[in-house]
């Protein structure tokens, strides 16, 4: 099963290599607006984000957590976005939102990161690996590889208007049970957000205070 997966990974990046190519650039420029954001944040709104987080820290190590709720409202904040991905990949108009969706993912990621690391050090880059690497490293690659999917698929409608002789039906459900592991990858980072990162982050809460 593995091997199938593989195969059929290694086929999907020959055949949409510059999908690929584009999705990451487009991450990597939000991973550098949200570095750059993060950089020109003026001194009394890095004392407040400072503030904020400081207390967030001194509360993770008592604080309990509702499983149930933390879950639904994962699941909420992000199959919502993985869903309206897959949508907007039927339709050529989405393709806009689509990479609009992919930079931002990268602007908030390259933003919390680098706020963490440059206003706290080492302790920053503690609560990085406590706090915001666990889960995604799960959660990007899939909102990654959905981008690519939908954007393959919504170029591959493009082609079909000019070629009547392809087609889309193969396709739409190859599209459609990647949507479904897509959201069985985002299931497993809630899983980890929830029941990994808080034990996580009592350990970095320890560490720095």
């Amino acid at each position: 099963m593995g091997n199938r997966l593989l195969l059929l990974w290694a086929g999907s990046l020959r055949q949409s290599w510059p999908a690929y190519v584009l999705i990451l650039l487009l991450f990597a420029l939000g991973l550098a607006l949200g570095v750059f954001g993060a950089q020109r944040l003026h001194g009394d709104q890095v004392q407040e984000l400072g503030m904020f987080l400081d207390r967030f820290m001194i509360q993770a190590g008592t604080m309990e957590i509702d499983a149930i709720k933390a879950l639904q409202d994962f699941f909420y904040r992000h199959v919502v976005v993985i869903v309206a991905v897959y949508l907007l990949g039927i339709t050529v108009i989405g393709i806009p939102v689509i990479l609009g969706i992919i930079v931002a993912r990268g602007f908030v990621l390259g933003y919390t990161i680098s706020f963490l690391a440059g206003t706290r050090g080492a302790q920053g880059i503690a609560l990085i690996c406590a706090a915001v690497l666990p889960q995604n490293l799960i959660l990007i690659p899939a909102f990654l590889l959905a981008g690519v999917a939908a954007l393959s698929f919504a170029v591959l409608l493009i082609r079909r208007f000019n070629n009547s002789a392809i087609t889309i039906w193969p396709s739409f459900v190859g599209y459609s049970g990647l949507a479904i592991v897509v959201l069985l990858c985002v299931a497993a980072a809630g899983l980890v957000e929830v029941y990994l990162t808080p034990h996580l982050v009592r350990l970095a809460a320890n560490y720095i205070f």
